[in-house]
Formats: structure tokens, C-alpha cells, sequence
């Protein structure tokens, strides 16, 4: 390697501020709580986070945000200059949630002045989005319409170039580019399946299927294995009470499931830390439902597991706040942010390699629900 290669990204340093790492939280302010009779709505929000010790809120932006969906709606370029964030719902005329198809792009160029680049439409119900490691191609899935929108990036401007269309109720809710660049796939949770998706420059196509479990909801990839949430689990015969929920591993290789690990009621994200060592699970163990539920808990659960090949092997977990959504990991892999929406924060853990530890001065308040968040590194 030679510095001749480097001056190129070395600039691109140099024309931004010295920030550790960049995250990106959309907040829902439509979303009250299952037992809530009156709670005060607010804005949806975008906030901008550095998660240099002490994370911080560098900024806060009114955009449109949806708690509803995996917490997926968020994708942050490489090189953190923009966001692209999705809201699968709105408030109607009448003031009642109804469907969304909105696609806001945020220009991070300075990260603690935001600013709205630009609002598209994507399909109804859009719900996650990935940026291709290029920084080329975008893809939106729409739960609503059961399909993919496809964006062509130039200069951190999105314009709609392709739409892929799904097999009626398939619902896909989550979105992520391979490692090779010629596949995506797509979390169709109607159908159980993950779908992958060809991708010939700016073509984008439906291909092949990979049965993954009851109801999938969120993935992950690395490499050749992709890891996806399951909220009802091995699709056994139903059992009474809650379904125990599971992380599904799939070879991408060999296009099957070679396996799914148990790991509590409504595993809501999951979130591969940026080496790929290591997966952490948000499970919402009941903490959404009313209190007066018998499946009730005041509490969720952040569960980490360290990945070998097609296998998790458990590391830790932690009791953690209630209605817990999506989670993200410091570059040094020594945090874990996790956005908890009951009580509209986002809580702060250490992580050492072996446990979580959660530092409680760090949590961050926010006035509307964190519903999806990522870095640059997320995917």
C-alpha cells in the first residue's frame, strides 16, 4: 500500500468534523403505549448521535418516523455523509395512524446541523432499507404492496428506478445486500422465507427462496451466512401462552437453514457488531403488553452471542428496559446502544467480551419513541 491510495478518503476526513462514529435514531412520536389513555403525541424526530464516550445527541431534526416495523428503517451511508430513514405509517387527515410510503434522505455532511435532502415515496408500509456497499443502489421494502423499491444513489440523491414485485401476502419487511454484489435479500415474513434478489447494476429481480421459520421479522448478514429473527419461532404447534422466538441460521452458500437458536418471546432486532464476532438480540419478553397481561414483564432483554461459522454460542444478556427496538454497536465493540421505547430512550451498556454492564448516567432522553437505528457499519 502506498499514501497515494489515502489522500482521496484522507480528505474526506479532514472536511469533517473529528467525531468517533456516527449514529442515526428515527423516533416515533405517533406511538403510544398499550395501556396508555392519554398520552401527549409529538413530532417524529431523526437525532444524530456520537457514540464517542459519552454518547451524545449532536443534533435533532422533525422528519417522519415509524416505531411499526423491524427496526430496520434506517441506513446510514459509508462514509456517514447521509441517511436514508422510512416511515411505514403516518397520521391521516383525521389524526389516526394510517399507511406510509415515506423515504426521507438526510444530509449528514455536518453531522450536528442535519438537514432534509429530500422526500420520496417508495410502496406502502416501507420498512427497511439497505445502501449498497457502493453507495450506488438503495433498496426499500414496502410490507404494504409486497414489494422492493429500488433507488439509484448519485452525489447522496435518491431517484426511483425499479420496483420488484412479490408474490401476494409475502409482507417483506426487512432488506440487506450480500456480500457479493450481484445478490440481496429480502425478509418476506407472509411467506417464511428469505427472498433473494438479483442485482444487475441498477436491475434489480426476484429470485430463489429459503424457508426460514414462523413469521421472520429482522436479518443480518455476514458474508455467507445471514442470521433473521423468527417471532414465532420453529412454527411448532401453537402452545399455549407467548411463542418462544428464535434467530435463524442460514448458509447463503448452500441456500438453507442450517439451524435456529431459542431465544425468548419477540425477538425484535438483531444486530451483527462491526468485526462480525459477535450478534446482539433485542427481545421484547412481554414488556409491551398491558400490565395487566398475564404475559406481562416490566422488562426486556439484550442478549449477545458470539458467532462461529453457522453457530451462536451465548456470551451474556442483561435485563434491560421495556419495549426495546433497535440496537447498535460502537466501532470498538465496547458499546451497545439500545433504543427502548417505553420510556423514550436509548440506554447505554458496556460491553468487555464477556458482559454487559449498563452505565445509566449515559442514557439518552428523547420526547418521541427510537424505533430504528444504524451506523455506517450496521450493514
Amino acid at each position: 500500500m502506498t499514501r497515494s491510495y489515502y489522500w482521496p478518503s484522507l480528505l474526506i476526513v479532514m472536511a469533517t468534523p473529528a467525531l468517533a462514529q456516527i449514529a442515526v435514531s428515527a423516533n416515533d412520536g405517533k406511538q403510544r403505549a398499550a395501556d396508555a389513555k392519554a398520552e401527549a403525541l409529538t413530532s417524529d424526530s431523526i437525532a444524530v448521535l456520537d457514540l464517542a464516550a459519552p454518547v451524545r445527541v449532536l443534533a435533532r431534526l422533525d422528519a417522519p418516523a415509524s416505531l411499526i416495523g423491524p427496526p430496520a428503517a434506517v441506513a446510514v451511508a459509508r462514509d456517514s455523509s447521509f441517511a436514508i430513514v422510512t416511515a411505514a405509517q403516518q397520521l391521516d387527515a383525521n389524526g389516526a395512524i394510517a399507511p406510509a410510503d415515506i423515504v426521507t434522505v438526510v444530509d449528514l455532511t455536518q453531522p450536528s446541523k442535519p438537514t432534509i435532502a429530500q422526500t420520496l415515496h417508495a410502496g406502502a408500509g416501507a420498512s427497511g432499507v439497505a445502501i449498497n456497499p457502493a453507495g450506488t443502489l438503495a433498496l426499500v421494502a414496502n410490507a404494504g404492496d409486497d414489494s422492493v423499491t429500488v433507488f439509484a444513489i448519485s452525489k447522496r440523491r435518491l431517484s426511483v428506478v425499479g420496483s420488484v414485485s412479490l408474490p401476494p401476502k409475502s409482507k417483506p419487511l426487512d432488506v440487506a445486500f450480500a456480500a457479493d454484489p450481484r445478490s440481496a435479500y429480502v425478509v418476506a415474513q407472509g411467506a417464511g422465507a428469505l427472498v433473494r434478489l438479483r442485482v444487475d447494476g441498477q436491475k434489480v429481480e426476484a429470485a430463489d427462496a429459503i424457508a426460514v421459520g414462523l413469521q421472520p421479522y429482522s436479518m443480518t448478514l455476514d458474508r455467507e451466512v445471514a442470521y433473521v429473527s423468527n417471532l414465532g419461532g420453529r412454527g411448532s404447534p401453537a402452545a399455549p401462552g407467548p411463542a418462544m422466538g428464535t434467530i435463524a441460521i442460514v448458509d447463503l452458500r448452500a441456500r438453507r437453514m442450517v439451524s435456529q437458536v431459542d431465544v425468548g418471546v419477540t425477538p425484535e432486532h438483531i444486530a451483527l457488531s462491526p468485526s462480525g464476532r459477535y450478534l446482539e438480540a433485542t427481545i421484547i419478553n412481554g414488556s409491551n403488553a398491558p400490565a395487566s397481561s398475564p404475559n406481562h414483564h416490566d422488562h426486556g432483554v439484550m442478549a449477545i452471542f458470539r458467532t462461529n461459522g453457522t453457530s451462536l454460542e451465548p456470551v451474556t444478556q442483561i435485563e434491560t428496559g421495556a419495549w426495546c427496538q433497535g440496537a447498535t454497536w460502537s466501532d470498538d465493540e465496547k458499546r451497545v446502544l439500545l433504543q427502548c421505547a417505553a420510556r423514550k430512550q436509548i440506554e447505554v451498556y458496556g460491553f468487555d467480551g464477556r458482559t454487559l454492564t449498563a452505565d445509566t448516567a449515559a442514557t439518552l432522553q428523547f420526547d418521541a419513541r427510537p424505533g430504528a437505528i444504524a451506523t455506517a457499519r450496521s450493514r
